[in-house]
């Protein structure tokens, strides 16, 4: 059965500074809020999938890993920072992480126990509800820069989707493919396909990405996620204030480089 996004982790160090350009983008941003495990993020909402903005806010309490603990979300993504920002995960929607971890061990990921956590989430109101999740992350040799995981949601939809975080004024609807940029593209590629997310994922050597986009970047990575499509329903809502921000137009799109935004390449068009 093939999968779907549930959301993509963007990690950045200076959480404000991200949601401040967002916002310029014309996202609306969910307010802060802090894992209990050491990360703070922010969160775009989309229909049914979402964009998590995450960094680092509390490092005495991300706990080092163990041999009995093969992964680690908060130590994954605090060592990602260490040497870029940029796409660390892409999320995908799960109904049962118990039953998902055996399809990827059977793919032959490496695959951990599946870690529960809960949080407090805020309503629009200001009224705190609880949300809980379910991880079960599909580890590759060839991916310690681009994990891949199935996000299953353990509380009621209206704790966590809200209509007033839906709406954009940049008129974003969706979240297209995500694009990855690897030495070692073919062997990446089946391996996605063996989890069925192969059309969901773009994978490209990363002179293959140069010439698709039309430019090199010093921030395109050789080993893991260089961004995600983004799709609007008119382009003209959003072009004026992706270009302020560093877009560049080709054939129809507007691409904001990495360099620009992040880290991460933004790749913008119309539904």
């Amino acid at each position: 059965m093939l999968r779907s996004i549930d959301h993509l982790v963007l990690c950045v160090n200076d959480l404000d500074a991200a949601i401040a350009a967002y916002r310029q983008l014309g996202f609306t941003v969910t307010p802060r809020a802090n894992h209990p495990f050491g990360t703070g993020n922010a969160l775009i909402q989309l229909d049914g999938m979402y964009i998590e903005l995450l960094s680092v806010v509390e490092p005495s309490k991300i706990a080092e890993t163990d041999l009995a603990v093969p992964f680690s979300f908060p130590v994954y993504n605090r060592d990602y920072l260490r040497h870029r920002e940029g796409m660390s995960m892409l999320a995908l929607q799960s109904s049962d992480a118990e039953k998902d971890r055996e399809v990827f061990m059977a793919a032959g990921a490496a695959v951990p126990a599946v870690f529960h956590f809960e949080r407090d989430a805020k309503t629009p109101q200001g009224d705190t509800v609880e949300v809980a999740f379910s991880l079960a992350f599909a580890n590759h040799p060839l991916l310690r820069n681009a994990v891949a995981f199935v996000c299953q949601h353990r509380h009621p939809p209206e704790n966590f989707y809200f209509p007033e975080y839906q709406t954009h004024a940049n008129g974003a609807l969706a979240l297209g493919k995500v694009i990855i940029s690897h030495w070692a593209a073919d062997a990446v590629s089946e391996f996605y396909e063996g989890i069925n997310v192969g059309g969901l994922v773009e994978t490209l050597h990363t002179d293959e990405l140069v010439e698709k986009y039309g430019f090199d970047d010093r921030l395109f990575p050789s080993d893991g996620f260089a961004g995600f499509e983004l799709i609007v329903d008119d382009i003209d809502k959003i072009s004026d204030a992706a270009m302020a921000l560093g877009a560049i137009e080709m054939n129809g799109l507007l691409i904001l480089p990495p360099s620009a935004f992040f880290g991460t390449l933004v790749v913008i068009k119309s539904k």
